[in-house]
Order: C-alpha cells, then structure tokens, then sequence
C-alpha cells in the first residue's frame, strides 16, 4: 500500500488557489491566475533556501580529485557545503573549511602534499571549489562531500513533476503559497494566514535530523 500520496506542481498550486479563495474548489484557475501560482510558489522555495527550511536537500557527492587547485563538482552549485573529506586508500580525512579571505591569504596556493583545507566559492550559476595543498600527483584519491542541494525548479516545464519537498511539508507549502497569492490578488484572509504561519512551525519541529545527543531527557 503506497503510504507517501505524493502531489504535482500542478495539485500545489490548484490547492492553493482554491485555499485562497481566488478559484473555486475543484474548479480550473483561469491560466494569468495558474502563472502567478507557479511563479509565487518558485520564488518562495528558493527563498525558503536561504532559511535552511530544507532538511531533506541533505545529501552527498564523490568528486575524483586532480593535481590542482579546483575541483569540479557535479552538482555544479550546491547551496552549501556542509564537509569535506579527503579519501586515500580507504581512509577518509576530514578537512578543514576556509573562508575566502583565508584561501585569498595563502601565500603559495601551488603548494603540495595532502590536501587538508578547502574553500567553496558559491557563484550565481556555477561553483568552484578549491583545496590547498594540491597533488603532486592524482592517484585514484576522491573527495568524499557532504552538501545541501538545490530545490527544483518550479515552471511551466515542470508542472506534471512530483514537487520537491516530502509530503509533511505539503500543508506548509499550499498555505504559505495561497498566503503568498493573498498578497498577489489582494484578499484579506486572516485565517490563511494563521494557518500558513501555523503549518510552517510544525514542519520546522518536523525538520530536524536524530541523534543520541538530542531529545534525551536529563534527570
């Protein structure tokens, strides 16, 4: 028995404008009014990255390393790198992060050995990370990055696609969306919006890895 009921772009956004009261429920939003949802639901997952609303992004590259500076990953911009581990012979070191006034402040970027340090420059489309010190020679060795990837994009191309976030987030997201449209068509409904507010709370309590460490009670 399927358990996850997972919904398209399309369902998101009918849901939200019939939460919305701009379209009657079950009904078909005329198409200005299914534009504006798609957009106003892609500009608020995108933003929604910037707050780290996004747990389930979470996950993990191996890039073959070369006798250089940079790397290329694939993903080619993550939103962040969370680790990097340099991996020789089975063994995984773990390296440190730099800032980019750190790496700007190398004196000799060229120098080899074993790479202990990396610095993640984030650019608009693409990314480059840089690891000092470099290989004098690559050998089969990877580096092994944990990283939070990019949500999906939200378009016209995409509207029969599962949307891209797990389905505890989805009451979160049609009300915060049909918020959102409240705003675009000029409705006022204090009731969305407690709701929107609401829901996105409780995925927030949701959103959170487990660990030995947290949640034990202390006597």
């Amino acid at each position: 028995m399927a358990v996850t009921g997972t919904r398209t772009v399309r369902n998101i956004c009918l849901q939200a404008l019939w939460k919305a009261g701009i379209t009657s429920t079950g009904t078909n939003a005329e198409a200005d009014e299914f534009e504006r949802a798609l957009d106003d639901l892609n500009w608020m997952l995108k933003s929604w990255q910037q707050k780290r609303y996004n747990l389930w992004t979470g996950t993990y590259m191996t890039v073959t390393a070369t006798a250089t500076a940079t790397q290329t990953l694939d993903p080619v911009r993550p939103m962040s790198i969370d680790g990097c581990r340099f991996k020789q012979g089975g063994s995984e070191m773990p390296m440190i992060p730099m800032t980019r006034e750190e790496y700007d402040n190398l004196p000799v970027k060229t120098t080899t050995g074993t790479p202990t340090s990396y610095f993640y420059d984030r650019q608009r489309e693409n990314a480059v990370l840089y690891v000092w010190p470099i290989l004098s020679s690559a050998t089969g060795q990877t580096f092994e990055i944990t990283y939070t990837r990019e949500l999906d994009d939200v378009s016209t191309d995409t509207i029969s696609s599962t949307i891209d976030v797990p389905v505890e987030w989805y009451e979160a997201v049609i009300y915060n969306l049909a918020d959102r449209l409240c705003d675009t068509f000029e409705i006022d409904s204090p009731y969305v919006r407690r709701r929107a507010e609401m829901s996105l709370r409780e995925a927030l309590a949701f959103d959170r890895e487990e660990s030995v460490w947290f949640g034990a009670s202390v006597g």
